[in-house]
């Protein structure tokens, strides 16, 4: 028998603009997810070895420092190597911040700004790519 998505999608949000994790933490709960949102690297590691999300979606610089996505993307890849992870980012001039992204484990990025229907797309993809791995 082929595994199923979960129905109700545990999503793990790492963003510390807070008017982005407004917006997009209301479209994903009606758009069927159950959403935790933090703002730190600090605070996301601490989630996802209580939580264990489905999906992790993640930025990659944080203002006040404390680490950044890069280093979340590495230690959630030395526990679970499977988790689909999403980084998101603004960009650094001269630096290709999603590519390193994905050369760490990212299963998908997206460059900001972009909508939240984009963002739940990317999502389902991400999902369904690892059910059909299982």
């Amino acid at each position: 028998m082929k595994p199923t998505p979960d129905p109700n999608p545990r999503v793990l949000f790492v963003e510390d603009d807070a008017g982005i994790v407004s917006v997009m933490t209301r479209y994903l709960a009606a758009s069927g997810y159950a959403t935790e949102a933090v703002d730190s690297v600090a605070a996301a590691l601490r989630s996802f070895s209580e939580s264990r999300p489905d999906i992790i979606i993640t930025d990659i610089f944080f203002a006040g420092g404390g680490g950044d996505g890069f280093a979340l993307i590495e230690q959630v890849r030395a526990q679970d190597p499977d988790l689909p992870i999403i980084a998101i980012s603004g960009g650094r001039a001269g630096f290709d911040v999603l590519a390193q992204a994905a050369k760490l484990g990212a299963n998908a990025t997206i460059e900001k700004p972009f909508s939240a229907a984009y963002l739940v797309d990317t999502i389902d993809r991400c999902l369904e790519a690892r059910v059909s791995r299982s």
